[in-house]
């Protein structure tokens, strides 16, 4: 587990800023941002669950979460109205060693993640931290185009970089923070990046264009990296023009 940015090779489970909450509960050192809508912040409880490729999305994936220790490894939920189903076996059977309600040392929550795909892999986490047996959400992970961001020092840096990702094939660096995606400034925010990127990403895609730029800042040095895009019939043929 690293504290600072490195780049992924090809997960991202070891710059993951993991942090002892209290004696039981894992949370973020700072915020980060592990898809286009979820920041975690400080405070939240962080829980891991693996789900196979061939499961669909399902309310038990919170039910193996609920109640104590003990009934987290039984296939057993809860007892409340809404999770009084168990888990199917063939589930129960694929998440036995990765479903724990709590993992009590950021250690292990780093150690689980470290053995999950992340193209499969759910997080399950308390945004409140109080109720550690209702209030769960459950979401995946998705990057920008192989980063990995998150705001350690109140501005939108990147942690991680994904090899043979667009990221890293623009040249951006795990360590840099971005300034600005397009010619719009994100000012600092990790949800207005999300935004802004999603943004210019669909505005160059539905122009035909073949990258656009973004703005970022190492050692005091700033420089604009170029961001690919998934090629089209209509910009491969421009381009070739």
């Amino acid at each position: 587990m690293a504290d600072g940015p490195v780049k992924m090779t090809p997960e991202f489970c070891f710059t993951f800023p993991v942090t002892q909450l209290n004696k039981h509960d894992v949370s973020v050192k700072y915020p980060v941002m592990i898809n286009p809508i979820t920041v975690l912040k400080p405070g939240m409880v962080l829980r891991v669950i693996y789900v196979p490729p061939t499961q669909s999305d399902s309310v038990d994936l919170l039910g193996a979460h609920k109640g104590n220790m003990e009934e987290s490894y039984s296939r057993e939920t809860a007892n409340t109205d809404a999770h009084a189903a168990s888990l199917p076996p063939e589930m129960a059977h694929e998440i036995e060693t990765q479903r724990r309600r709590v993992w009590e040392v950021p250690g292990n929550f780093v150690l689980a993640m470290a053995q999950l795909p992340t193209d499969v892999m759910h997080l399950i986490y308390s945004p409140t931290g109080k109720d550690r047996t209702v209030d769960l959400v459950d979401t995946s992970f998705s990057f920008f185009d192989g980063m990995f961001v998150g705001s350690p020092d109140g501005g939108v840096q990147v942690l991680a970089v994904e090899n043979g990702s667009y990221a890293n094939q623009a040249g951006v660096k795990a360590g840099d923070e971005i300034l600005a995606v397009g010619h719009t400034p994100i000012g600092g925010d990790l949800n207005a990046f999300a935004a802004t990127f999603a943004a210019v990403k669909k505005s160059a895609h539905d122009e035909e264009q073949t990258s656009f730029p973004m703005t970022v800042r190492s050692g005091g040095v700033t420089r604009t990296v170029v961001m690919p895009l998934t090629p089209t019939i209509k910009n491969f043929l421009n381009g070739g023009l």
